[in-house]
């Protein structure tokens, strides 16, 4: 089967692809990657987060919820709990850009340079693809959708889920099954057994 489309990351890829996040908005980028591949939101959702939506006045808190009005199709909201890792590089965020300060609250969580204003969908991007490149990885069929990607490969996989589609489509906000199964290019094992 031919696929096209962002590609999962592989664990090695996702180290090296943090390990390429540099320079002055390393913690920032660091926080958007990890958010994104253990959140499964849409880049567009992920720059909507406000720093209130994830900060509690003394500690990141334990899940975000992203609003209908900035979901694809724009039916539903999705609270998504977060994983330490995103606990951990969140912290680590509004620590180092003194978000934690009440002033902050309303301000985008990923914001573009020092002003009140979320990064565009593009700047996300470029993030995603300059430190694949940085660290040295093929950025073919790679982009903003690879971390939505990487959420569901490691969730299909995982105990909870083990390979249901109607827990993945569930995870993922799907409202049907045929939206979910552009997300399995990892389950190359069904291809396999068909042709066995």
């Amino acid at each position: 089967m031919t696929y096209t489309g962002c590609r999962p990351l592989t664990e090695n890829e996702t180290e090296r692809i943090l390990n390429g996040c540099q320079g002055r908005y390393r913690a920032r980028d660091v926080a958007l990657i990890v958010t994104g591949i253990y959140t499964g939101y849409r880049l567009q959702e992920l720059l909507s987060i406000r720093v209130g939506q994830v900060w509690a006045g003394k500690e990141v808190a334990h899940e975000v919820q992203v609003t209908k009005g900035y979901m694809k199709g724009k039916k539903r909201g999705r609270t998504m709990p977060l994983h330490q890792k995103v606990r951990d590089a969140l912290h680590s965020l509004i620590q180092s850009t003194q978000m934690w300060h009440p002033l902050y609250r309303d301000w985008p969580l990923f914001r573009s340079q020092n002003r009140p204003k979320a990064l565009s969908t593009r700047q996300g991007f470029d993030i995603i693809v300059n430190a694949a490149k940085t660290a040295g990885l093929d950025t073919k069929r790679l982009g903003s959708h690879s971390l939505r990607k990487t959420f569901a490969a490691r969730l299909w996989k995982s105990e909870l889920i083990h390979r249901d589609m109607s827990l993945m489509a569930h995870a993922l906000g799907h409202s049907n099954f045929s939206n979910t199964l552009r997300y399995l290019e990892f389950a190359n094992e069904l291809e396999a057994a068909i042709l066995a």
